[in-house]
């Protein structure tokens, strides 16, 4: 079988790009996923009655093309809603981002963390090396040692100063030195962070969104893993079948793309230096009245969790009346055991974030191995020659796992825009 543009997988950035195909006449394309179901980490599983994500998927729309994206497949089935989202550590309940509300903490780790400020005047002007000199420069010791090290030692896995800062500042909010003292003497009012609100489908989950996608494209094949990938021959090898092509759409993870590459040894030699943060995702529906938030960080060691979010929060339609769904997501592959979910239902309960009152409905584990791209030293370079190297052989990878970063939904939605445009140019 042969198409113009073969896009593998059927992600977000993968069915967005179909989608823009069609809506630009062009419909000599077909898109392959391995899963019985398109969608990637954008599915909902639907279970009596109770609406469940691959973990926490919101809408941060920032952009007026990425809110028309939107709008054009939810139509009104959307709802915008602020952001609740605290801190828990010790004995304390912080509203996020913790450097911009420091008046909730114990008096001895406030007073640190306005300490450890004045050691960023006396820090050099020069360009920080990693993640570590980054925080340091940016809140001072007291803020690093409270929060943001054990938070992203326990989220990334690794120490800070093992990663970069090349994906720090669309994500982590950087009050001045003025706010962030102020804060420590009273509550600060300021809306702080890209994800100050979001959107979420009323009915459906995020899976709505894949919905919509799905029922106006065309060429989609499900079930259908690709096994091999010929760039000289431009030929892809998936269920059992060959299929031919002119342009190739890689959406897959770039380090399982790179390994199904057929005689090219230096391209896949390049996987392993690409790494990537597993999670682990407990979903629970309980029976009871939860407290309102939209989710937690969890940022103390004794805690196997680094983030709870409340599932059934942001729609009434997640979950049916008088019960409510959370979402618990620890770092790393977890061994999913009775004594795990023990554990986990007694830091639930310790932190008040469920009630002994409650009672369990149902749960099951989800793994998602590609959860977060780890920007150690090797990723950038890797990712460049790579990407660099495939467009010669009119191969482009695209989307969160596809050019291997750290994005939002609405940049996959709106790369699969962009490359539905670069390719009706490609392939007329």
């Amino acid at each position: 079988m042969h198409v113009k543009t073969l896009i593998l997988g059927g992600g977000l950035t993968g069915l967005s790009t179909a989608y823009h195909l069609e809506k630009l006449g062009q419909t000599d394309y077909l898109v392959l996923e391995k899963e019985r179901q398109a969608g990637g980490l954008c599915r909902s599983v639907y279970k009596n009655g109770f609406t469940f994500d691959c973990s926490g998927h919101l809408l941060h729309l920032h952009t007026p093309q990425g809110k028309k994206i939107v709008r054009e497949l939810l139509g009104t089935n959307l709802r915008r809603m602020p952001r609740r989202a605290f801190i828990y550590t010790g004995h304390s309940q912080v509203p996020f981002p913790f450097q911009a509300h420091l008046y909730a903490l114990p008096p001895d780790v406030r007073q640190a963390c306005v300490d450890g400020l004045l050691a960023i005047r006396q820090a050099p002007k020069t360009a920080p090396k990693n993640f570590e000199q980054w925080c340091l420069r940016a809140f001072g010791k007291g803020i690093y040692n409270a929060f943001m090290r054990p938070y992203n030692t326990k989220l990334w896995g690794r120490a800070p100063r093992e990663l970069t800062t090349e994906w720090c500042t669309p994500f982590i909010p950087t009050p001045s030195m003025q706010e962030i003292k102020q804060s420590a003497r009273q509550k600060s009012t300021k809306k702080w962070g890209y994800n100050s609100f979001f959107y979420y489908p009323k009915t459906g989950g995020c899976g709505a969104l894949v919905t919509s996608l799905t029922t106006q494209i065309s060429h989609l094949k499900t079930n259908t893993p690709v096994t091999q990938i010929d760039l000289t021959k431009k030929t892809v090898r998936a269920g059992g079948k060959t299929f031919t092509y002119d342009v190739l759409v890689n959406t897959l993870p770039l380090p399982v793309f790179l390994r199904l590459l057929k005689n090219a040894p230096a391209l896949t030699a390049l996987a392993s230096k690409l790494s990537a943060q597993p999670v682990t995702v407990y979903q629970v529906a309980l029976r009871g009245r939860p407290r309102p938030f939209s989710w937690i960080y969890c940022p103390d060691e004794k805690d196997p969790f680094y983030r709870v979010g409340l599932q059934s929060g942001f729609s009434p339609n997640n979950a049916p009346k008088g019960t409510y769904s959370v979402y618990v997501e620890l770092p790393g592959r977890v061994r999913p055991t009775p004594a795990k979910e023990r554990q986990i239902s007694r830091a639930l309960l310790q932190k008040g974030i469920i009630s002994t009152y409650d009672e369990k409905l149902d749960s099951f584990w989800q793994y998602l191995p590609y959860a977060y791209v780890v920007y150690d030293t090797f990723r950038t370079r890797t990712v460049f020659r790579a990407l660099q190297s495939l467009e010669s052989y009119h191969c482009f990878c695209a989307g969160r796992y596809g050019a291997w970063e750290y994005s939002f939904m609405e940049s996959s939605l709106l790369q699969g825009k962009s490359f539905a445009k670069k390719l009706y140019n490609e392939v007329l």
